[in-house]
């Protein structure tokens, strides 16, 4: 079932630049001498993951719409699932709700869930900032928490953006879990991002509140379930909120609260987080690369390698990684690589399968567990 990445008569010519790399089994150190004018011919899947990485967007979707017509295109769930991807990176709201329509019907399941992109949508973004909205939550010495709670949000007003630490935090009354969630939703709908240090053991300690006032009244609970729904909604956990929800209205025969999108940018700096609190990396799902690497990305794989010293298993979080150029695949393979090569164990976790694909094609399994984002 290959195609050449050349033209087909009576289609739009596709780009004849764009080199496809040596097949993964003979490429050992990808350089830019294997990646050459003539074409290889690879599975349709494989093509439009190296089209996109070349930049060539309209190529990519007439490849992977010209495979969903063939018998192993449209059962292929994986092949709808890379379209559905390349809509959502190129912005195209319109094609993916036709495609979920589509995809419902076939599979008779829940298709993938649009979520607004990052790309410029907060200009903080773009700051190079330091540490500087790190706020640690301190309890009094008898445990108190609601003075620390309005020094939070003011705050993180002042800041602009917050990342809360909970690790002191072992216990929380009903009153205080009430006052944060109403200060995290004024935060929300401030559009406030705010990030989470310790949010593991913080959850628990909700839960295990909630569970602590199973059968009373809700108003003995409601600030832990609050609380909980409120975090869930920053975190963007929504299997954990629609869980949660769940147990909330057979509790209280009552629906609860709407789940609300939001739009939280990686701050700058994360990569190091860890080294603020040991709980950083649970929150930021390892080390993050986002946007688009490119050639310029040379200071990004170095703060990789510098996070990755101290570290026997290297987990690298790919969640906003849109696309990787194909001039800095080099770059990308060369990294990785290096780390494996040291010793240690790397997984890249949360790619979308335009990039998996492509990394697939270039023989990265031989140094890294890929891990594609999980489906619906």
């Amino acid at each position: 079932m290959a195609t050449p990445i050349s033209g087909k008569p009576g289609s739009t010519q596709r780009p004849m630049a764009v080199a496809a790399p040596k097949p993964a089994a003979a490429l050992q150190n990808p350089s830019s001498e294997q990646i050459l004018p003539d074409s290889t011919n690879f599975p349709p899947l494989y093509e439009a993951a190296i089209l996109y990485a070349a930049g060539h967007a309209d190529a990519t979707q007439e490849t992977l719409k010209d495979y969903m017509k063939t018998t192993d295109g449209k059962n292929s769930i994986r092949t709808w699932l890379m379209l559905f991807d390349f809509y959502h990176l190129t912005g195209n709201r319109r094609e993916f709700d036709a495609l979920s329509m589509l995809y419902s019907v076939k599979f008779e399941r829940s298709p993938p869930v649009w979520t607004d992109t990052l790309d410029a949508a907060d200009p903080r973004r773009k700051e190079k900032r330091e540490r500087k909205d790190f706020f640690a939550l301190t309890p009094d010495s008898d445990g108190a928490l609601l003075g620390e709670i309005d020094k939070f949000e003011s705050f993180a007003k002042e800041i602009g953006s917050c990342r809360v630490d909970f690790t002191k935090v072992k216990t929380i009354l009903c009153e205080e879990a009430e006052l944060f969630a109403i200060v995290f939703q004024r935060l929300r709908r401030a559009k406030i991002p705010v990030w989470f240090n310790a949010f593991d053991g913080f959850a628990i300690t909700l839960r295990a509140s909630i569970n602590g006032t199973t059968g009373l009244p809700l108003n003995a609970s409601q600030g832990f379930w609050s609380l909980l729904f409120e975090l869930y909604i920053f975190e963007g956990k929504i299997n954990e909120y629609e869980e949660l929800g769940l147990e909330y209205a057979v509790a209280f025969e009552m629906s609860p609260p709407a789940w609300q999108s939001v739009n939280r940018p990686l701050p700058a700096g994360d990569e190091f987080a860890a080294a603020v609190n040991p709980d950083a990396e649970k929150a930021t799902l390892g080390f993050p690369i986002k946007g688009v690497v490119n050639a310029s990305s040379k200071e990004v794989f170095q703060q990789l390698s510098l996070y990755a010293a101290s570290k026997k298993e290297v987990v690298i979080d790919t969640s906003d990684l849109m696309r990787i150029d194909f001039v800095a695949i080099t770059l990308f393979f060369d990294s990785i690589r290096s780390i494996h090569m040291s010793q240690k164990r790397v997984i890249l976790s949360n790619l979308n399968e335009l990039v998996a694909a492509l990394l697939e094609v270039f023989g990265m399994t031989k140094h890294a567990i890929l891990m594609r984002k999980k489906a619906a």
